[in-house]
């Protein structure tokens, strides 16, 4: 009996001494709000400035010609919310826009995910991220610049990786297939291009890598290339693709569905023409 007290009295004695030492632990970390932001549920007033945080492109990727760009949001949330009424919720809200070389078309991404560009060539190349509202008006920006290296020194492209290859998982699930439907013909009007899309016997998530071919059901991604470029972005959001400031005229739209390895499993293309009059706009 007395050993059962003793006992006892250690642990309501240890007790505080343990919570002290968990709480002395954490005071030093960031707390979720600090790296995250107000909560979505927690209107606030005087919101202070949004800024956009961007790393540069992760090394190991960039070696095998894979572009992937990180970044965050301060005082901002990344939602697909879009037009001028949600201007005025609380906490901020809106998105980025992503320009790669200069080019003068934006894609929007309203996912938080990181930027991924395969395809871009040998050599020097930068890109452009910008935090915009929700009505597409811009707060803070951020450029990086870096070299995509040459194809010679990047591990052989195999067959079933190339570009246009079609590649059936293996299993029993149905194949894969990508259903696009036409562009918006009021935001094509004001030269706006916004693409939906589903995917039929594939979850779309960022979840990426040989490992993840063999979860079930299947998951995967989109690759999007424009006018028959050299390079597309991988998206694994699947909210609408949302392209800004294309060049009057007709312009190509390859959307292709790929497993979590990159490799193609489905494809649509879309054929649109731009306005001349909402060109010359932006």
């Amino acid at each position: 009996m007395p050993g059962r007290i003793n006992r006892s009295l250690s642990w309501w004695v240890s007790a505080p001494v343990i919570v002290a030492c968990l709480v002395a632990a954490s005071a030093g970390a960031q707390t979720a709000r600090e790296v995250r932001g107000a909560a979505a549920v927690e209107p606030l007033e005087n919101e202070p400035p949004a800024k956009i945080v961007v790393d540069p492109p992760l090394a190991e990727s960039l070696s095998h010609g894979r572009v992937v760009i990180q970044y965050r949001a301060e005082n901002l949330h990344i939602v697909p919310v879009f037009g001028a009424a949600a201007l005025a919720v609380s906490p901020r809200i809106g998105h980025v826009h992503v320009t790669v070389d200069d080019a003068p078309w934006v894609w929007a991404d309203a996912s938080g995910d990181p930027v991924i560009i395969n395809g871009l060539p040998p050599g020097p190349h930068k890109v452009l991220i910008q935090l915009e509202t929700a009505n597409h008006r811009l707060l803070d920006q951020g450029m990086v610049r870096f070299t995509v290296p040459d194809a010679s020194s990047a591990p052989v492209q195999t067959a079933a990786e190339a570009p246009g290859v079609v590649v059936r998982d293996a299993g029993s699930e149905p194949p894969a297939k990508l259903l696009i439907d036409s562009p918006d013909p009021a935001r094509l009007a004001r030269g706006v291009l916004f693409l939906t899309y589903r995917a039929q016997n594939l979850q779309i998530v960022p979840v990426y890598g040989p490992a993840a071919l063999a979860v079930s059901p299947r998951v995967g991604h989109i690759h999007v290339t424009v006018d028959d470029a050299s390079w597309h972005w991988a998206d694994a959001s699947g909210n609408p693709i949302i392209l800004q400031g294309l060049p009057a005229g007709p312009h190509r739209i390859l959307i292709q569905l790929v497993n979590a390895n990159h490799q193609p499993l489905d494809q649509g293309t879309v054929q649109i023409t731009i306005p001349a009059a909402m060109a010359q706009a932006h």
